[in-house]
């Protein structure tokens, strides 16, 4: 789970995290999942900031949002769907070609040979994603506030290695835990 006390400096902070803990065979989110989300949600209102959350479509990554959104914003939860953080996400180049890769691999052995320069025809390269995400940073952060992105594991992986602030799977077989991902501020 993020660090919240390193989400405390003034000025713009974005928060972009992997959604809550799913459930393998229906891939919702789990009662422990809800719990995590709200324990975030939580930390996050106590920091006393504007904050503003943003997802990718999918039903996980939408709920984890609209929880968090809830605590903080009480009986009228919003979260604005983006297309760039999931469904396909910003590292998704072709849809079809990408869809047959997940056919026969986890998306973390899609991520390490991506890594090596692999699969460019269906995924986009790390000098697109990082041009695209920091404009996209740039338009939606909230100034003197925090903005939560809320998105998937391969999505969060590949932004943070194109952005150069995190590198999963470097030592070991780590990978990118629910609610975990990086921060950027400025």
């Amino acid at each position: 789970m993020i660090n919240i006390e390193e989400i405390q400096s003034k000025g713009t902070v974005c928060v972009f995290i992997r959604h809550g803990e799913k459930d393998i065979s229906s891939y919702g989110l789990t009662e422990q999942g809800k719990s995590e989300i709200r324990r975030f949600g939580q930390m996050l209102y106590a920091l006393r900031k504007p904050i503003m959350i943003y997802s990718s479509p999918e039903a996980r990554c939408m709920e984890t949002g609209l929880i968090i959104n809830g605590i903080i914003n009480g009986s009228n939860p919003q979260c604005v769907a983006s297309d760039i953080l999931g469904k396909p996400g910003v590292q998704v180049k072709d849809d079809s070609l990408y869809a047959l890769l997940t056919d026969t691999m986890r998306c973390r052995d899609i991520f390490k040979e991506w890594k090596r320069g692999m699969h460019y025809d269906a995924m986009n390269t790390p000098e697109y994603i990082k041009e695209k995400m920091l404009d996209y940073f740039k338009n939606t952060a909230m100034l003197n506030g925090i903005t939560v992105y809320v998105s998937q594991s391969g999505t969060v992986a590949c932004t943070g290695r194109a952005l150069g602030l995190v590198d999963y799977m470097e030592n070991g077989d780590d990978w990118v835990d629910y609610l975990d991902g990086y921060i950027l501020r400025w």
